[in-house]
């Protein structure tokens, strides 16, 4: 009976270990988690900033080419409209 509560007892304190080990790591994995986030948050900020650059230098010489191909017509269409005001005038 007594090797029975021997082995009931040894389980019973590695279940703890084990328990207090699994606790320990779980605090030390939330704590390095705790203070990596303003690294995490660093990094992201940074990618946020270099995409917008890329995108800036992408999409300006398009927007540029745009307005300047739209300028012309509009250009264009605005002596019109302004000759024929002076003619109606």
């Amino acid at each position: 009976m007594l090797e029975v509560l021997a082995i009931l007892t040894l389980l019973a304190v590695g279940a703890i270990v084990f328990g207090v080990i699994a606790l320990l790591a779980g605090l030390i994995k939330f704590a390095l988690k705790l203070a990596l986030l303003p690294l995490v948050f660093g990094l992201k900020a940074l990618v946020f900033v270099i995409g917008f650059v890329i995108a800036l230098v992408v999409v300006g010489p398009v927007v540029l080419v745009l307005g300047l191909v739209l300028l012309i017509p509009l250009l264009i269409l605005g002596g019109i409209v302004w000759a024929g005001i002076a003619v109606v005038t």
